[in-house]
């Protein structure tokens, strides 16, 4: 995360998982894992518990994320912010809470209403790391002269690498005194907008002479991976018909104006994910500027079946000006795809586009 993010009222732009289960740390970078994974000096009666005001901990671009922090026993806290790049923002003690000092068993919100300081995501999206030291003695974790900044939240100099140092400097003095120190680990994830629930039944609504309409959630959102609003550069995409029957077959051609890397995405009705460029048959994705891709269909030697069950289907494109791939392997149902998009987002900026279109599957 950039330094320009966190202004003067503290609008800190966080990016989210729920608390370090193994799907949450899949997503953590390998700066993020390496701070994850920063031993304590010895076990500990000290017990940290840092909970968010959302049960799953995931939060939409424009909300304000409540954190709460408390200890078992009285401890000085220190609270920071690992992103996925490895640049650190220190949370807590910030401008506006200056004293540490934790009581047994009493939460400490960070930046509460009223402070004068807000967490608020307002930037790109995915998977931060939240990590909290406690000790029962005063430990300056990460000292004055590391601190940038003058806004209620100020970065640490030299990001997850002198973290790294830091937390074994604060690990040694523990080890060699009667201070206890315990560390703790927290993932937030967030998401460019929030989506309702899709129902387990999607319901089409079909009126003669006209085309279907898509399925909605309750809220009224369309039950479809999320894109974001600006691209890095114009990638078209398309469908030759707006609606098929099950077992037809589909073309899908994409046109970038830049040259990339392509991949191509179906979110089927059922929510499950497949890929559909690159395939077994043109394995490189490399395509040039003003290239078009037959991705199925016509000439294409590959063959895009609708497979149903009846719904809306959705198509995704993304082109990456670097050839570093854009996951490992990408998910294989919907909310696996958001999860993984969620981290996409914070690839540095311009160097991948995107582009969706839905199609309705009848009988």
């Amino acid at each position: 995360m950039r330094n320009a993010k966190y202004m003067l009222i503290g609008a800190l732009s966080l990016l989210a998982a729920p608390a370090l289960a193994d799907n949450a740390q899949r997503d953590l970078s390998v700066e993020q894992t390496t701070v994850a994974q920063a031993p304590a000096p010895y076990p500990s009666s000290l017990q940290i518990q840092v909970t968010a005001d959302r049960a799953d901990a995931t939060y939409a671009v424009g909300e304000t994320v409540r954190l709460t922090v408390s200890t078992s026993e009285d401890a000085y806290v220190t609270v920071l912010d690992v992103g996925p790049t490895g640049q650190v923002v220190q949370l807590f003690p910030n401008m506006y809470q200056t004293d540490n000092h934790l009581v047994a068993n009493r939460p400490v919100e960070i930046a509460p209403a009223g402070s004068g300081a807000r967490v608020t995501v307002n930037g790109a999206v995915g998977a931060e790391l939240i990590k909290v030291i406690a000790s029962s003695k005063p430990v300056a974790v990460v000292s004055e002269s590391q601190l940038q900044g003058r806004g209620a939240f100020r970065s640490v100099e030299g990001g997850a690498s002198a973290l790294l140092r830091d937390l074994q400097v604060v690990a040694d003095q523990a080890a060699q005194g009667d201070t206890k120190v315990t560390l703790g680990n927290f993932t937030l994830r967030t998401v460019g907008s929030r989506l309702g629930q899709a129902p387990s039944t999607p319901a089409l609504v079909v009126v003669p002479g006209q085309a279907p309409t898509l399925p909605v959630t309750t809220s009224g959102a369309p039950l479809l991976v999320g894109m974001p609003g600006q691209q890095s550069f114009p990638l078209l995409l398309a469908t030759d018909k707006p609606a098929y029957r099950i077992g037809e077959k589909v073309t899908v051609a994409v046109t970038s104006l830049a040259a990339c890397n392509l991949t191509v995405l179906d979110v089927a009705t059922s929510g499950q994910v497949r890929t559909l460029f690159p395939n077994a048959a043109t394995p490189n994705n490399a395509v040039a500027a003003n290239q078009t891709v037959l991705v199925s269909g016509g000439a294409s030697p590959a063959s895009f079946i609708v497979q149903g069950p009846i719904g809306a289907e959705q198509i995704l494109a993304f082109c990456t000006t670097d050839a570093a791939p854009l996951w490992q392997q990408a998910a294989g149902d919907r909310a696996g795809l958001t999860r993984d998009l969620a981290v996409v987002a914070t690839r540095p900026v311009g160097t991948t586009a995107s582009a969706s279109v839905t199609f309705i599957v009848q009988q």
